[in-house]
């Protein structure tokens, strides 16, 4: 039901492919106020596109982003635009039947293996984990940097992959902050000392862990994944940093919230405050990455040449 970490494994195959190959992102654009099919460009906002999307958009340059229901009619789309499309990457397409796809890649939570869940409402599964036969890969992510050879063992014993399947793993990386207002601009991070975090993601565990090991005073504010803000949420993360104790105080969201709060029609009553973005980045352990990046590539040239 999302939190997997499907965009920034995109993100990551997006990166790995877009210097040799013209490359699309197709979505379903979740949480956009439109219908039918759109390109991402420079005025697009989360309300048109979806947060992740733009999110997808703004951070890669020369990727072609589009957002569509229909997949079939997505994809014919983009290719009847933009014939010199080499491969398009699906966005949280697994369960979209009408499609044939020619890779499949099934994503589960290192926290929360889909092999130990259950189908929605009673676990967090939208289909029965039989499903998983149709993966032709499958990685294990949001997983420790250093995992001993034993659990990765045990993890195996778990997924039980099929001789057609092969499993990586992946763990997240968070980068430097990114300041969102010109307060945050003035700012030296090193000199934060009290934090107030924002999250609407599906499994916000790790970024508040995050935070948690790097500073003494926080306040977490969660909402339920892609919230849209309200005016009683501005008025809270207000209320929230004005509560903190310490002087060197600052507001922190993940980039995905972001994409929601800077076109919130409400932006404006925080952006006199100082606030930051944390990115992420996608690395697979160094035994499975040149693998997976080899896989990947391999597949690649066998469609396009």
């Amino acid at each position: 039901m999302g939190g997997s970490g499907k965009t920034p494994h995109v993100e990551y195959l997006i990166k790995l492919l877009q210097y040799q190959y013209k490359v699309a992102v197709l979505s379903r654009g979740y949480g956009r106020e439109t219908k039918g099919f759109l390109f991402a460009d420079s005025l697009s906002t989360s309300q048109d596109i979806g947060d992740e999307p733009l999110l997808l958009y703004k951070k890669n340059s020369g990727v072609v982003v589009a957002v569509c229901r229909d997949r079939v009619k997505g994809l014919q789309k983009i290719h009847e635009k933009m014939p010199d499309i080499d491969v398009t990457i699906l966005d949280d397409a697994y369960q979209y039947l009408r499609l044939k796809y020619g890779l499949s890649i099934l994503l589960t939570d290192y926290y929360l293996m889909y092999s130990q869940d259950y189908v929605f409402p009673v676990g967090n599964l939208r289909e029965s984990p039989s499903a998983a036969a149709a993966a032709d890969i499958i990685i294990v992510t949001k997983s420790p940097k250093v995992i001993p050879d034993l659990d990765e063992q045990m993890f195996l014993n778990k997924i039980k992959p099929l001789p057609h399947q092969t499993v990586y793993f992946s763990y997240i990386e968070y980068g430097k902050f990114r300041p969102l207002t010109a307060a945050a601009q003035t700012v030296q991070t090193e000199d934060i000392r009290s934090v107030v975090t924002v999250s609407g993601i599906a499994n916000p565990y790790l970024f508040t862990e995050y935070i948690n090991n790097k500073y003494r005073e926080k306040q977490h504010l969660t909402f339920s994944d892609h919230h849209v803000f309200k005016k009683k949420d501005i008025e809270k993360m207000i209320s929230m940093y004005n509560c903190a104790i310490m002087r060197s105080r600052v507001i922190i969201t993940t980039e995905k919230d972001a994409m929601r709060l800077m076109t919130s029609q409400f932006w404006q009553l925080i952006a006199h405050l100082p606030i930051f973005s944390i990115p992420i980045e996608v690395k697979f352990h160094d035994k499975y990455c040149k693998d997976f990046e080899n896989q990947i590539i391999k597949y690649v040239k066998s469609i396009t040449n």
